[in-house]
C-alpha cells in the first residue's frame, strides 16, 4: 500500500516510536501499531491484508 506522507500527517496518522517517524492510511492501523509497535516491527510479522 501506498501512503501520502504529508496527507497522513495533516490527517494527524504519523506516529515516531523510537525515534523514527511512521504513517499510516487510516486511524485504525495507526492505533493498532501505537498500542504494539513491536508486534509490527518483527522479522516474523505477517500482515493480513
Amino acid at each position: 500500500m501506498t501512503v501520502d506522507i504529508e496527507e497522513a500527517r495533516t490527517k494527524g496518522l504519523s506516529i515516531e516510536h523510537d525515534g523514527r517517524e511512521y504513517v499510516f492510511c487510516g486511524k485504525g492501523c495507526l492505533l493498532e501499531f501505537r498500542d504494539d509497535p513491536d508486534r509490527y516491527l518483527s522479522g516474523s510479522y505477517q500482515p493480513s491484508m
